[in-house]
This record gives structure tokens, C-alpha cells and sequence, in this order.
């Protein structure tokens, strides 16, 4: 069994749409956040351990990160998934990890890395539209592509790309990790 942790900074639709694929393999023990946010009313109804880090509440980042670590490695975790996490994790943290922390991101990388990526590009009207699932790196949307799915859209309606980018983002995501699962058994 893959022991997991979802860091998270938002709503949650992604965590949620994890949790309830229920993926073979795959054991869903923590819930990080770095704010208080909606994501952790949904571990709490899935009855999913949850624990916040404030960065005010530390001196640095570098304490930040190692509060985090301690938590992982309590939990004993095997893989990281960041599910709208807004933080940038240290090189430190990364290197760490290497491997294990996979990350959504809402473009065709390397397409409109970073935040509003879906406005850039429906703003840039190149029809350069989807979603990809990578390894968290130190830079920003730029680890390795694990797998990636392109979606076309001729419309004007930014909600309605939202909705069909958000909608790709709950099939791939399930699947990447199913898939990693899979892969990690077999090794």
C-alpha cells in the first residue's frame, strides 16, 4: 500500500476527487495545508489526518519545511501529491523527495507555467489548452512531464475552459497516480 500525502492551499477539488476515486494501492494518511482553507473540512468528513503550517509561525521556511518532514516521516509517507499547494517548496525539500512529489499542473506545459495559467492561455488565443502531471523540481512547473493530455476548445468562454480543464485535471490525475502505484510494485 502507497502511503500518501496531499498538500493542499485551496478549495480542495482535486484532494477530494482523489480521495473518492479510492485508487488501488493507494492509502490517503495526511492532508497538508499551508492555510486554513476549505481542503481540510473535506479531510475532516473523509476522515483524513490534516495538519496546517503557517509560515508566520515560523522563523523561516527552512523551519517550515522541517516541521513538514517531521510530519511526513511520522506518517511514514511514500508519495507527495500537490493538489493547488501555492508554495514553491525549497531545493532542499525537493532533493528530499526526489521522485516522489508529483504535482497537477492546469496548462499544456510548457505551456503557461505558474499561477492563471488557464487565462494566459485562453487569453493568448493560440489554442494551447490541457492539463499535465509532473515531478516537482525547484522551479516553478518545470520537473519532468509524467503524462499530459491536450484539450481543444474553439469556444470564448473562460468559465466553460475552466470547466473542461477542471474536468480533464479529475480524469489524469486519478490515473498518474494509479499508475505510479502500479509501477512501484512491479519494481
Amino acid at each position: 500500500m502507497m502511503r500518501v500525502a496531499i498538500f493542499a492551499s485551496g478549495r480542495g477539488t482535486n484532494f477530494e476527487n482523489i480521495v473518492d476515486r479510492k485508487i488501488g494501492g493507494c492509502e490517503i494518511v495526511l492532508l497538508i495545508t499551508d492555510k486554513n482553507c476549505p481542503a481540510l473540512k473535506i479531510a475532516e468528513d473523509h476522515g483524513i489526518e490534516a495538519r496546517t503550517f503557517l509560515r508566520k509561525t515560523f522563523e523561516s521556511k527552512t523551519q517550515m519545511e522541517q516541521a513538514i518532514i517531521t510530519s511526513l516521516e511520522e506518517k511514514d509517507i511514500d508519495l507527495i501529491v500537490l493538489a493547488g499547494y501555492m508554495r514553491l517548496l525549497s531545493s532542499e525539500f525537493v532533493a528530499r523527495y526526489e521522485k516522489r512529489i508529483i504535482n497537477i499542473h492546469p496548462s499544456f506545459l510548457p505551456h503557461y507555467k505558474g499561477t492563471h495559467a488557464i487565462e494566459q492561455a485562453f487569453e493568448d488565443g493560440r489554442g494551447i489548452y490541457g492539463v499535465t502531471v509532473h515531478y516537482v523540481n525547484e522551479g516553478m512547473d518545470e520537473g519532468e512531464i509524467i503524462e499530459q493530455v491536450s484539450l481543444t476548445y474553439d469556444g470564448n468562454d473562460l468559465d466553460e475552459l475552466e470547466s473542461m480543464v477542471h474536468a480533464a485535471e479529475y480524469e489524469l490525475y486519478p490515473r498518474v497516480i494509479q499508475k505510479l502505484i502500479t509501477q512501484e510494485k512491479a519494481e
